[in-house]
């Protein structure tokens, strides 16, 4: 009989192991203990509970959440209702599937397409901006020029009705 509470103290102490490590346990003829056990159990997915069913196949049954992998993407299965799944309703051909990766890779192309047109349109205000900088320098110029023309003019007044009087 296994008693429990060592069972879940070491529970808590492992760790997940690999492939090599639990094939390990399982040569010369070693007797395993209970916390190889765990080990074991603990490394190993689970398809009823961690709903991953590998790679997508025709014929196979999915209920809502299981997961499958497919063109090099997770797709998780959002009907409702259980289906059996059959080829031409492959997951990025269906309804059925959702992949978490291609909504991503999506909103990032929407992103990339926002920022090229507010690049597009930063340029153009750039552009604009700069057409009237230079405008203003050409009127502060001007105005400079009429400023410095009437001070001439003013001042060349005033020196001739000095020396007039």
């Amino acid at each position: 009989m296994i008693n429990i509470t060592t069972a879940s103290k070491t529970q808590t102490n492992m760790t997940l192991k690999n492939r090599n490590e639990l094939k390990s346990l399982f040569k010369n003829n070693t007797h395993l203990s209970v916390t190889h056990f765990h080990e074991l159990i603990t490394s190993l997915l689970n398809k009823k509970e961690d709903k991953f069913h590998g790679v997508w196949k025709a014929g196979q049954t999915y209920q809502t959440g299981d997961v499958v992998y497919y063109e090099r993407t997770l797709w998780e299965m959002v009907e409702p209702k259980e289906i059996c799944a059959k080829g031409g309703e492959e997951p990025d051909k269906s309804e059925k599937w959702k992949s978490r990766l291609r909504e991503l890779e999506q909103k990032v192309e929407t992103i990339q397409q926002d920022l090229q047109a507010l690049c597009k349109e930063f340029t153009e205000y750039k552009q604009q901006m700069d057409l009237r900088w230079e405008q203003l320098l050409k009127y502060l110029t001007l105005l400079t020029l009429g400023i410095a023309i009437a001070l001439v003019w003013l001042f060349g007044g005033a020196i001739y009705h000095f020396w007039q009087s």
